[in-house]
């Protein structure tokens, strides 16, 4: 029992952990998908907003058109100096504003005014500023020979006609403190990092300073996703920097959001394990759930052993003490619990079983005297009754010679002494002819009578049953009842009497034995002659060891096995006595028989005598 407990509790602990583990598993899965969603989300929220700065400054740009103030013919520089001026006042380009011409010379900045020509249309975003005439802002550019780093921001410029005649620009210094304080303004951990990278992978802003104008693409990562425009977040390893090569490996989580006016994104790189803290809360909280409910499940066990499990076994162990006979050892209850009143009413049990106990001894005891008595009384009688059985089949045979021989030394004698007179009378009455007819007709009478009588003395006592032996008695019989009657037989015969073991307390002798068994056949021939109008019989005999099997069967119109049982034991159909003198037969040497039919279907006849 203690078994079934374990193995039940450990199943009901199976489907809470798998539970647990499914619920933890869909649980945990459902957290880290939201962290990784709030990390990328953040960072499409700075991408968006660093959007709205350069959009703000490019309208700012844009205004220097929109002005009406450019005119690069007229020779008078103020209107430009003034709109140039106003877009430079509260924007990002920290360094200066420029007008370019068609050709990519400067015509003007401000605040102040670079010495010399100077021909920015070698700078890839400036000429496509002014070859598509759209508003573009470059990755960080390093101007020669100064090696300063510096971002373009470019827009279509118009005079106050509305003619394309250049581009107005802006440049900003990759270590605005705009970008900057935007980036630190974010909350987050020490060790997450947050930065606004180009398309090269470099770093414009990072809200750690150290970082700024270093590289941060690995593989071309980053740059590949500015280009798709696409947003992303996966696993990471910080080892992109110099000093972090040299430092050990470190998994983290790495969300990208490209921006939508520049060719920029916004990355932020945080560890996993601050990333994954609330799944791996999640985690540690299921565990200890486990082990709780491991734990409860275990004291549950003990709990069940000390208070059901041991005392079934001491109830178990008595149990099998008063299956061996022990009833002399009382059975102590554990306790007022069910398990304890079970034994309290079990050790009942046990003074109630010794008590009856002595009393069936006691009366085996009688009836052992009596089963005796009766088994020599009964001995006795079974003997007397052997002797009866002999003396009666023995004077039922003996009947049937004495009425064989007076049938055939008198009637018989008597029969053939008319039949003589007749043939001698019909000579002597030849010239009457009416005479002659009457006696011939009565000569055919007696003639029949005579086979009549030769019959009955055959069937009376057979002599070809004492002088060739039973199974050419059997062939006899059913040549005389079958074969005369042109119906078609088959006799199989398996052994001999001589073979069947007759045990010391049977009644009968073998010869007794073939002579009811060559009746109950030759009833079953006189009944299929009568009654079957057969085709077709079969006969099996085996005789066995142990016993003697006859199975008869024919293909005639069969019967109503139900309907002649009730009306032979009724007495309602004399002719169905064959049936039952077969019956007797058998019921005297202790057998069975089993008669099967079904009119139209034949009937199959089966006798079993165990010896």
């Amino acid at each position: 029992m203690l078994k079934r407990i374990i193995i039940s509790i450990t199943l009901s602990i199976l489907v809470i952990l798998i539970s647990l583990g499914i619920i933890s598993a869909i649980s945990v899965n459902d957290s880290i998908q939201r962290s990784l969603e709030s990390r990328l989300t953040l960072a499409k929220i700075i991408g968006k907003y660093i959007d709205y700065m350069l959009e703000s400054n490019l309208r700012r740009l844009q205004d220097i058109s929109i002005s009406g103030r450019i005119d690069f013919e007229d020779d008078d520089w103020d209107p430009e100096k003034k709109a140039i001026k106003t877009a430079y006042e509260y924007s990002i380009f920290t360094d200066r504003i420029f007008l370019l011409d068609i050709y990519g010379n400067v015509v003007l900045t401000y605040p102040h005014q670079e010495s010399g020509n100077i021909n920015l249309l070698s700078i890839t975003d400036v000429s496509k500023t002014l070859s598509d005439k759209r508003p573009y802002i470059s990755d960080v550019y390093t101007m020669e020979p100064t090696q300063k780093k510096v971002i373009f921001a470019l827009v279509p410029l118009k005079n106050k006609n509305g003619d394309f005649i250049g581009a107005a620009g802006g440049e900003i210094n990759p270590t605005n403190y705009l970008f900057t304080q935007v980036l630190k303004s974010v909350p987050a951990d020490q060790s997450t990092v947050i930065e606004l990278v180009d398309s090269h992978g470099i770093i414009i802003s990072s809200n750690k300073q150290e970082r700024i104008l270093t590289c941060s693409d690995h593989n071309m990562f980053l740059s590949n996703l500015i280009a798709e425009r696409k947003s992303s977040v996966g696993v990471c390893h910080r080892c992109h920097t110099e000093e972090e090569r040299h430092e050990e490996k470190t998994q983290d989580i790495l969300a990208f959001a490209p921006l939508s006016i520049a060719s920029w994104g916004i990355t932020i790189r945080e560890p996993q394990e601050i990333v994954f803290a609330p799944s791996t809360l999640l985690k540690k909280g299921f565990f200890s759930l486990s082990l709780i409910a491991i734990g409860t499940s275990l004291l549950l066990v003990v709990g069940l052993s000390r208070s059901i499990v041991k005392p079934l076994k001491a109830l178990t162990e008595a149990a099998r003490k008063i299956g061996a006979g022990n009833l002399s050892e009382p059975i102590e209850a554990a306790g007022k619990d069910e398990v304890g009143t079970l034994a309290q009413n079990f050790d009942r049990m046990r003074v109630k079983l010794a008590e009856s106990h002595e009393n069936i001894q006691r009366q085996n005891l009688e009836l052992e005297q009596r089963v005796l008595k009766r088994t020599k009384d009964l001995a006795e009688s079974r003997e007397k009754l052997s002797v009866l059985l002999r003396r009666v089949i023995t004077a039922e045979e003996e009947e049937r010679k004495r009425i064989a021989r007076e049938l055939h030394d008198d009637t018989s004698q008597s029969l053939n002494a008319i039949l003589m007179s007749l043939d001698a009378f019909q000579q002597s009455w030849e010239k009457n002819r009416d005479a002659p007819q009457k006696l011939k007709r009565l000569r055919e009478l007696c003639v029949l009578s005579l086979q009549g009588l030769h019959t009955i003395i055959k069937d009376l006592r057979p002599p070809i049953l004492d002088d060739l032996g039973f199974d050419s008695a059997v062939r006899w019989i059913l040549e005389r009842h079958l074969g005369g009657k042109g119906i078609h037989y088959s006799l199989d015969i398996e052994g001999s009497c001589e073979q069947v073991e007759k045990p010391p307390e049977r009644v009968l002798d073998c010869s007794q034995m073939e002579l009811l068994l060559f009746r109950v056949i030759q009833e079953a021939m006189i009944n299929i002659v009568k009654h079957a109008d057969a085709k077709n019989v079969l006969v099996f005999l085996r005789f066995r060891s142990s016993y003697v099997e006859i199975e008869i069967e024919d293909d005639g119109k069969g019967f109503d096995v139900q309907n002649v049982s009730r009306s032979v034991t009724s007495g309602n159909r004399p002719g169905g006595f064959g049936i039952l003198g077969m019956q007797e037969r058998v019921a005297l040497m202790d057998g069975k028989m089993t008669l099967c039919s079904q009119p139209g279907r034949g009937t199959q006849l089966t006798v079993y005598v165990p010896v």
